[in-house]
């Protein structure tokens, strides 16, 4: 008997990466079981009993309204019902396989979703027999109405193909079910089948499954009464044996079955053709041409192409639909460019180029990217060649912001069916599979070492030795290669969407993920082996800050040909700071930059693929501008752009086909075997090669063959290090752009970047370019301030926003904003105008407002803040109780002028804001001191800015304190003499008795100390010295 012929793919309640699976059991020669075990549940909803009073009160009543209500009523009172049962689901054939994939997405539905993916009763009746139905374990709808835990439903036994058995030993449930199931199937005439419920390989992997619930904190019940590991066919016959309630022959029937099974499912080969979208079926070539015949005329109109390259430009986009066309892709460029266009018609600004489509001359015409590969020099062949078997793809770039309405549009272009985002599976790895262990090991005994700051330190030391770990902590190691790479969550790929001439629901399966989104069931690397196309919608920052920038400036976003691209003036500006500028925002590649002192995109193309660890060869020598020589003058010329240096993918398509006369296909090719180490390829190609160069070249053959093997053999060694030119090229377009409008449009792009920014790194860069241009930037302040940084350009101020601040909200900001030129005569009269807003702040937004400083102009925070509680106590008031008033310690002589009509025990017909402006005149005032206004800052926006001079140089504000896990205390202080903040080391033996928190005002002592570093778990003296905090008193302030 064979025993192990087969694999069956059935997870609990999906198919993840099923299609990787498939190609795995193709590889090793393993028929493949496509499956799943699903959930069942008796309905999607539960309905409430509509009680005796309902009918009666509606005796009478129209009976269409009545059923209206009774609707209404039965639908506010439903819910859902945690009854999953298991079933398992095996394809008989490709519809099968089409069949599951369907369920597995109807399950995920909305609807069906509660706590797991669910199919009814109804729809589990519905399935096929294209599917195998198998009754699963002890979670089976079957063993349920045996126990009668739901009523006894004879369709659902009708329905199974197989009931299924398992060996459990110490199970007396399973022994029941066992027993209960042969009976069933005799009653119905169905055959029993030998299942597992294999959860791990081996014991091992059962231990580490444990550890990694245990972290996670999912415990199923009573599971430990099961062996849920793999088992062997003479393993399965032994535990049914010692179960000892089957006779032999029925369970080694039912072993057999799984055979049985198995060889009834027909195999199927997956189909991996390329599947590019179709828009208009036989039509696309036709309407691309059409397309690229309008847009062409249109350039040539507005002067984009120049005339005299018409006949030279049709002639380019001639050969590259030729070749488009044989490799297929003329409806994905047809798409693309449609997409494209429809962004800028929408205000979706698009880069000019990402990644080797910057070659494509039909892409620049039909507005797919906007690099002219003549002006250029761009490459079609580093794009697409005519003999290339793999899916291509066209990767865009636009703002972060507006990506969601570029996936919308191409999944209302192709449909909910033809179009998915991919499936990304998270793991744990390494760090994070330390923390899951010594979590676990920390919950399994509360007396362990594993503490966080352990499991911290642990880490590092990983790191540093991981071998020297593995030995000094083996019981956390233990568990660590058996759990190092699990998948533990499965999400959407941050970048790609799917859309297919197919149905991608049926062909592969799609789940709905939790923020709504339809998601394959298979991963990035699957949709490249099944030829699908996705589209990479990337999110791009400096587009959005230049989308910005000039919509802040009232200009169009500009287009490559309105560009100059040799203003010396900028290109001299670029050089004086990194901030801004894209790809050369890091010190050490801003440093690489100033070196090439760049006049050209080249130049930074080449600076680009210089600062690269690839670069180091060359790198001193590019910077001072010295020309590298090659094995001819030929190759010389060829590089005259780069200096002489072999640097780009594309130069070594131009050096074979240029010279060597390869076709552009070819010639990418070759370019590919030399990079993949494809010795045979390149041998193949080098008689070709060779006979190519000596035609070109005028010198002996023995030396003009020698010439062209150096160099291939340069291009050998150099292949896994080099650049791409055409995607360089358009990105170093997009670093020339920020340089041009920060050059240009300084406080715009400031402004820009700031409402840009990701994280303190940028908003610190951000704050350091602003003073270095000579702008102010002021804290957020009424009448200046949106919900974004905005800037007054007249007097070169930026103001900060609003809408980052933690509760604010941008309907508040803009519509203060909108108030900007109402006048007021104090505070009062603002807050009673404030009244009529339709998005007012709330108490607590205007009480950050306040602490803020936001509005300064009315006066000291605290008064503010006090004109806030009168002004609430009194702006609605109709009518006063004296004694009330005088028990708040105000005379009935202050209330008199502003009372229409007095009695002995209220007043009326008020003057409310007279009201309260006299009982702010006779209120004394605390004072708004500068701690007061830095610890609000402090709370409410995470930073600090201000200063009083007349304070101590020594008196600092608490910021933060953080303990390392090596027992050092850090305090992050600012100074409130001259407005700087700084992190010192404080002294143990003061730390250890006397203490302060974040708020408080200290008085310092500072010292230096020698400095300390750990080299093999020693600490040693590095024989430098760092500033610490010797002591401290905490002022009273």
């Amino acid at each position: 008997m064979d025993r192990q012929r087969f694999a069956l793919l059935s997870m609990v309640s999906n198919i993840y990466s099923w299609v990787e699976k498939k190609m795995y059991c193709d590889e090793q020669g393993i028929k493949y079981l496509h499956g799943v075990e699903c959930y069942l549940t008796k309905s999607l909803y539960e309905y409430p009993d509509v009680p005796d009073e309902w009918y009666e009160e509606h005796l009478g009543v129209d009976e269409k309204d009545a059923q209206n209500e009774l609707s209404e009523f039965l639908e506010n009172g439903k819910h859902k019902v945690r009854d999953n049962y298991h079933t398992i689901l095996i394809a008989k054939n490709y519809d099968g396989v089409m069949e599951i994939n369907r369920l597995c997405s109807l399950a995920s539905q909305p609807d069906h979703f509660y706590y797991k993916p669910r199919l009814t009763f109804d729809e589990f009746l519905a399935i096929s027999d294209n599917v195998i139905k198998i009754s699963a374990c002890l979670a089976s709808p079957l063993n349920k109405m045996r126990k009668g835990d739901i009523d006894i439903d004879e369709r659902l036994l009708v329905a199974y193909d197989y009931y299924e058995i398992q060996p459990h030993i110490n199970s007396d449930e399973q022994k029941e079910y066992n027993a209960w199931l042969v009976q069933a199937a005799t009653k119905y005439g169905k055959p029993l089948i030998a299942g597992t419920d294999t959860h791990s390989l081996n014991q091992y992997k059962a231990e580490c499954r444990t550890v990694l619930q245990l972290a996670k904190k999912i415990e199923f019940a009573n599971e430990d009464k099961f062996d849920l590991t793999y088992k062997s066919y003479d393993e399965l016959v032994d535990m049914f044996a010692k179960q000892g309630i089957l006779d032999e022959q029925t369970y080694f029937d039912a072993i057999n079955n799984t055979n049985v099974m198995a060889d009834s499912v027909e195999p199927f080969e997956l189909d991996t053709s390329l599947k590019y979208p179709i828009l208009y079926g036989e039509q696309d070539e036709a309407t691309l041409w059409k397309v690229l015949g309008d847009k062409l005329l249109d350039k040539e109109r507005r002067g984009v192409i120049n005339t005299a390259d018409r006949q030279a430009c049709v002639d380019r986009i001639k050969e590259e639909m030729r070749v488009l066309k044989k490799i297929g892709m003329t409806g994905f460029m047809l798409f693309m460019s449609e997409m494209i266009s429809w962004c800028w018609d929408n205000g979706i600004p698009v880069g000019f180029c990402r990644g080797s489509v910057g070659g494509s001359m039909v892409a620049y015409i039909s507005d797919i990217i906007d690099v002219n590969p003549f002006t250029w020099h761009t490459m079609f062949a580093r794009f697409a060649n005519e003999h290339r078997t793999e899916v291509g793809d066209i990767d865009v770039d636009i703002s972060p912001d507006q990506r969601c309405l570029v996936y919308d549009y191409i999944i209302n272009r192709f449909g909910t069916e033809k179009t998915a985002y991919i499936l990304a599976s998270g793991t744990v790895n390494d760090k994070g599979c330390i923390d899951e262990i010594g979590r676990a090991l920390a919950y399994r005994d509360k007396n362990s070492i594993y503490t966080l700051d352990k499991v911290k330190q642990i880490k590092q030391e990983f790191a540093a030795n991981p071998e020297r770990a593995r030995k000094d902590y083996p019981d956390l190691f233990y568990y660590f290669d058996g759990l190092n790479g699990t998948v533990v969550s499965q999400s959407m790929h941050p970048a790609g969407i799917v859309a297919s001439p197919i149905n991608l629901i049926d062909n592969y399966g799609c789940f709905i993920s939790n923020d709504g989104k339809q998601v394959m069931y298979i991963n990035m690397e699957e949709v490249h082996e099944t030829g699908l196309v996705k589209y990479d919608i990337l999110g791009l920052r400096n587009v959005q800050i230049i989308r910005d920038t000039c919509k802040l400036a009232g200009i169009p976003y500009p287009k490559s040909h309105e560009v100059n691209w040799n203003d010396d003036a900028v290109w001299e500006d670029m050089v004086k700071s990194p901030v801004g500028i894209f790809q050369f925002e890091s010190s050490y590649a801003f440093e690489c930059l100033k070196n090439m002192s760049p006049h050209a995109i080249n130049d930074m193309s080449l600076t680009n693929a210089a600062l690269r660890p690839s670069g180091e060869s060359y790198r001193e020598r590019l910077f001072n501008k010295e020309i590298n020589h090659n094995p001819s003058e030929q190759i010389d010329e060829l590089l005259a752009g780069n200096y002489g240096y072999l640097v780009f993918q594309e130069d070594v398509i131009k050096f074979l086909q240029d010279i060597c006369g390869l076709s552009g296909s070819d010639a990418d090719n070759v370019r590919r075997a030399i990079g993949r180490k494809q010795i045979d390829r390149l041998q193949k190609a080098l008689p070709q090669i060779l006979e190519g160069y000596c035609n070109k070249s005028t010198k002996p053959r023995d030396i003009a063959e020698q010439e062209a093997k150096t160099f291939l053999q340069i291009i050998e060694d150099s292949s896994n290090y080099m650049f791409g030119y055409n995607h360089s090229t358009g990105y170093s377009m997009i670093g020339y752009l920020c340089a041009y409008l920060r050059y240009y449009y300084p406080i715009e792009f400031c402004t820009a970047l700031l409402n840009n920014a990701n994280n303190d790194d940028d908003l610190n860069n951000g704050t350091a370019l602003i003073k270095q241009l000579g702008i102010v930037l002021k804290s957020s302040l009424f009448r200046h301030s949106r919900a974004e940084y905005f800037f007054d350009k007249d007097n070169n101020v930026i103001y900060q926003g609003l809408g980052s601040i933690k509760y604010m909200s941008a309907a508040v900001a803009e519509e203060l904003y909108a108030m900007r030129n109402q006048q007021f005569g104090n505070f009062i009269d603002f807050l009673f105008a404030m009244q009529s807003m339709t998005n007012k702040p709330d108490s607590r937004q205007l009480d950050i407002l306040i602490k803020i400083g936001y509005f300064a102009e009315f006066g000291p925070a605290k008064a503010l803040l006090e004109g806030v509680r009168v002004f609430n106590l009194f702006y609605k008031s109709k009518t006063i109780k004296l004694d009330k008033w005088a028990e708040m310690g105000y005379n009935t002589a202050m209330l008199e002028p502003y009372a229409g009509k007095m009695t002995d025990k209220t007043a009326s017909q008020l003057d409310n804001r007279g009201i309260i402006l006299a009982i702010l005149r006779q209120t004394k005032m605390p004072k708004t001191t500068i701690v007061d206004m830095l610890r609000w800052q402090a709370e409410m926006l995470g930073y600090v800015d201000g200063n009083d001079p007349k304070q101590d140089v020594n008196n600092w504000l608490v910021m933060d304190i953080k303990t390392s896990g090596y027992g050092a205390v850090w305090m992050r202080l600012y100074n409130l003499a001259y407005g700087a903040e700084r992190t010192y080391r404080l002294n143990k033996q003061w730390a250890a008795k006397h203490q302060c928190k974040a708020g408080d005002v200290i008085k310092v002592v500072l010292e230096d100390k020698p400095k300390w570093c750990k080299v093999d778990d020693k600490f040693v003296k590095t024989g430098e010295t760092e500033t610490q905090i010797k002591a401290f008193k905490v002022m009273e302030q």
